[in-house]
């Protein structure tokens, strides 16, 4: 993703409404370029609106042609007050124990930072030529919101919220770990979406099983269109 710079003028501090980075086109959200530059996400609240509703952001994917261009803009985002949290590694080798197996396809060029706001900015970059997540770039290209976590204190509640606005669950249930429950919902168009729930202290956004379900969700959702 090439960096852009925010236009001149725009160093006041950040209106999380009228500055949202997110924008909805056909079911999908995009991202607004102006809008995915370090400077931003280091002055934003992580608090706007997505559907119609007003969420906290708790994480959201940010997708790289490669790993050097992934490694490059975490360099920025450290040098504002981010903190490296998960990564930088390969996915799953890297991060779940040698028993996991998902198929090379899926795998991914992962890294997660902690902005001085408290949200996190996943940086996610295709690990080989044609594999999933390389085919969702040039689908969707650099704009296009892999997904996207909303921040709630009761994850079943919020199920019912998002039920009402088109989106259905990829799991009969949350996924629950000790300290993380998550659960992914997904829209017609195949907007994903993840409703989570977390301890304080766990700056993780992933367990390897819940992520494993995540993935294959993608393919699922592509096959169908």
């Amino acid at each position: 993703m090439t960096k852009l710079e925010l236009p001149k003028g725009n160093d006041k501090t950040l209106n999380s409404d009228l500055d949202s980075p997110f924008s909805q086109k056909d079911g999908l959200l995009e991202f607004k370029a102006e809008l995915t530059t370090p400077e931003f996400f280091k002055r934003w609240s992580f608090v706007t609106n997505v559907y119609g509703e007003r969420v906290q952001v708790d994480h959201f994917v940010l997708t790289f042609p490669d790993f050097t261009r992934l490694k490059n803009y975490a360099e920025a985002l450290c040098q504002l007050g981010g903190q490296i949290v998960e990564g930088p590694g390969l996915f799953p080798i890297e991060f779940c124990p040698e028993t996991y197996v998902i198929t090379n396809d899926l795998w991914l060029h992962l890294l997660t930072i902690l902005m001085p706001s408290g949200g996190l900015v996943v940086l996610a970059a295709p690990h080989a030529p044609d594999d999933q997540l390389d085919r969702f770039l040039h689908e969707r290209g650099n704009t296009g919101v892999h997904h996207i976590a909303i921040r709630v204190d009761d994850v079943q509640s919020a199920g019912l919220v998002w039920e009402k606005k088109g989106f259905h669950p990829l799991s009969r249930e949350p996924l629950k770990g000790d300290s993380l429950c998550q659960w992914f919902w997904q829209n017609s168009a195949g907007q994903i979406i993840e409703l989570i729930g977390r301890s304080p202290e766990n700056h993780a956004t992933f367990y390897c099983q819940n992520i494993g379900g995540l993935r294959l969700s993608e393919v699922a959702g592509i096959n169908a269109k």
